[in-house]
């Protein structure tokens, strides 16, 4: 099977523009157009206000309604976005689970800089030129990859049209002070 190569991201954005940066940067791939929804979803968990306007960078037309709470008059639908908040609100570290370095027994804390996403070959992945593919990110917290969908827009630019399993539940990270075992 071939390898599927890792992404490196150099630094987590501040903003949505060094976000938008960023995704165009990477995005003219699919397993970047995969890391920049998992780096919006981390960027949701620390701060919702950033993480929404990258969300909607993030993801494909399709999934996006107009709206203030995203980025240019466009946000995410109010019930993916419902479903990503009700998930990161049980488990705010899921979106560093794709990234190298990470364990639940560290609590899923981020190695330093640049972190790397690995994707795992899939012989059920599909065309690999077509418009749409299906990718399987590493989880640290899973034991098998994660699907994500991904479409190619018309600027070229690979953007998230199904990735709910990137928020479904991981092992738990300790709680503080418990012992790991």
């Amino acid at each position: 099977m071939p390898s599927v190569p890792a992404v490196q991201i150099d630094q987590m954005p501040g903003s949505v523009e060094s976000f938008v940066t960023l995704r165009d940067r990477i995005a003219a791939t699919p397993q970047g157009g995969a890391a920049a929804m998992i780096v919006a979803l981390h960027l949701y968990a620390q701060d919702a206000s950033l993480g929404q306007a990258c969300l909607a960078v993030a993801v494909d037309a399709s999934r996006l309604q107009e709206g203030a709470a995203g980025y240019q008059g466009w946000q995410m639908r109010l019930r993916e976005l419902q479903l990503i908040r009700s998930q990161l609100a049980q488990q705010p570290y899921l979106p560093q689970s794709y990234l190298g370095g990470t364990a639940p027994e560290k609590g899923y804390a981020l190695p330093p800089a640049p972190y790397t996403i690995t994707f795992s070959a899939n012989p059920l992945a599909g065309d690999p030129d077509a418009a749409e593919q299906k990718l399987f990110v590493v989880c640290s917290g899973a034991s098998k990859p994660r699907p994500v969908t991904l479409r190619r827009d018309a600027r070229g630019i690979w953007k998230a049209l199904e990735w709910s399993s990137l928020i479904m539940g991981i092992v738990p990270a300790p709680k503080a002070g418990a012992p790991a075992l």
